[in-house]
């Protein structure tokens, strides 16, 4: 759920982001020498972190290990690696491992000493997108029956559940559909 504001700041809260860094430095992706991020790099993976906690409320720490793990390279990170470069402990990355390695949105393969390496691939996203909504036409039946159950309840509690029944019905129906559409798209540009 969004965070609430008391301004505008919602409709493009991370609008502007790029601003941040000079135009050269975008070209310069490239991570220093010291394990540190480049100014481009700070760019991606702060917003990264920034977008989660505005939308989900996801601590930075995490959304940081996120966005790094979109832009790495090499893509294969160890826990170590991720830690010293974006100066995490190692329990956001352990957090991060446990809520997207089941979605199939991040690998892990361990290593020695209690050591796993995190990386993501070109399915990464799809994954995430099909697993955060695969469950909406379950939630669709539900809300289904609840109009069902409420048939004789008052206006306002049934008008809620009736607004929400529809917008899962909908979503339920159709995203399936553009996520098809959008792997065929993606297959033809492959080939």
């Amino acid at each position: 759920m969004p965070i609430e504001r008391a301004d505008n700041s919602h409709e493009r809260p991370l609008s502007g982001l790029l601003d941040s860094i000079e135009p050269a430095s975008r070209l310069d992706a490239m991570s220093t020498s010291n394990g540190s991020l480049s100014a481009a790099e700070n760019v991606v993976v702060n917003g990264v972190a920034e977008y989660y906690w505005q939308n989900d409320g996801m601590p930075h720490d995490r959304g940081r290990v996120i966005g790094w793990l979109i832009i790495s390279d090499p893509p294969r990170q160890s826990t170590k690696e991720l830690q010293d470069r974006l100066g995490v402990d190692r329990e956001a990355i352990d957090r991060v491992a446990d809520q997207l390695v089941p979605a199939n949105v991040i690998l892990r393969e361990e290593g020695a000493d209690g050591e796993y390496y995190l990386s993501m691939t070109d399915d990464s996203w799809p994954n995430a997108v099909r697993h955060v909504f695969a469950n909406f036409p379950e939630f669709h039946d539900i809300l289904r029956y609840g109009l069902e159950v409420l048939s004789d309840a008052p206006g306002e509690r049934r008008e809620r559940t009736i607004r929400l029944e529809r917008l899962f019905g909908f979503l339920a129906a159709e995203i399936p559909a553009l996520l098809d559409r959008y792997e065929r798209q993606t297959a033809a540009t492959a080939s």
